[in-house]
């Protein structure tokens, strides 16, 4: 069952320790600020990946965070366990360094785009948006990292030629479940709140649940944007009517979507460089 099998790669016994221990931080109510940096400080790549994202436009202080100790001090100990445990989930995946920048690039455009929109989207988040839109395509990651993957390796390279519906077919076919679902169901395994599992699960078909909307909306467009820029070539994302519609039944213009797009564009070659090297 897929279920189990995603489950299980969670549970593997090679899950790096700092993992562990953010989800550990993750789970216990009384996790301390102090704990949550002494992790990160263990880990030189993960701090300076950290900064990087800290220094996200959408959090206010770009430019001005230098270390893990600010970011603690400026961001707050809820967001910077997140991201701290995004970051580190992307590293985790056994991916082809080229492959896994070009996810983040893509991931981190869409995290950009979700927070810009998020802000101006009633009850909407910047930093839950910019979570959201980091976080929604690691079912993605999923996939290519099951053990047993070999037999179905060529056409899971064919996966990323593919956009929208036509990859959550091919996908469905391949896994019995599209990388939507399997993104949610391995971030709900490792604790992530609603907040940030529905907007995953929703950013190719938008839902309607009561809760969340504003995040999940500011998502699903923010991956359709990305289809229209297609800064990368590496996007899955496809601006369509649905997309459309509810981009005007919030109220945004064709103006919005000019400068957006002029946004996105403006970002696309940081977001190239914040994985590293």
């Amino acid at each position: 069952m897929i279920r189990e099998r995603i489950r299980n790669l969670r549970d593997v016994p090679t899950l790096p320790v700092v993992i562990t221990k953010l989800i550990n931080i993750l789970k216990n109510d009384n996790a301390s600020v102090q704990d949550l940096a002494e992790v990160i400080r263990r880990d030189q790549a993960l701090a300076s990946r950290i900064v990087g994202v800290a220094n996200s436009p959408f959090f206010g202080f770009r430019g001005k965070i230098n270390s893990v100790e600010q970011a603690v001090l400026m961001l707050g100990f809820d967001l910077l366990k997140s991201i701290a445990l995004s970051v580190s989930i992307f590293s985790f995946f056994p991916i082809p360094y080229p492959m896994l920048k070009k996810m983040w690039s893509h991931s981190y455009q869409v995290g950009l785009l979700a927070g810009f929109l998020g802000a101006r989207i009633p009850g909407g988040s910047a930093g839950v948006c910019f979570l959201g839109g980091l976080l929604h395509d690691v079912g993605r990651a999923v996939f290519i990292s099951f053990p047993d993957i070999g037999p179905l390796a060529e056409q899971v390279k064919g996966l990323p030629s593919k956009r929208a519906d036509e990859l959550l077919r091919a996908e469905t076919d391949l896994f019995e479940c599209t990388h939507a679902e399997a993104g949610r169901w391995f971030l709900e395994d490792l604790c992530f709140p609603e907040e940030i599992l529905l907007p995953v699960n929703h950013h190719h078909r938008i839902g309607h649940e009561s809760g969340h909307q504003a995040v999940v909306t500011a998502v699903f467009l923010a991956e359709g944007i990305t289809g229209l820029a297609n800064t990368n070539g590496q996007t899955d994302g496809e601006w369509g009517e649905e997309q459309k519609a509810v981009f005007d039944r919030h109220g945004f213009s064709e103006d919005d979507l000019r400068e957006i797009r002029l946004f996105l564009l403006r970002e696309a070659a940081a977001a190239d460089n914040y994985f590293g090297n």
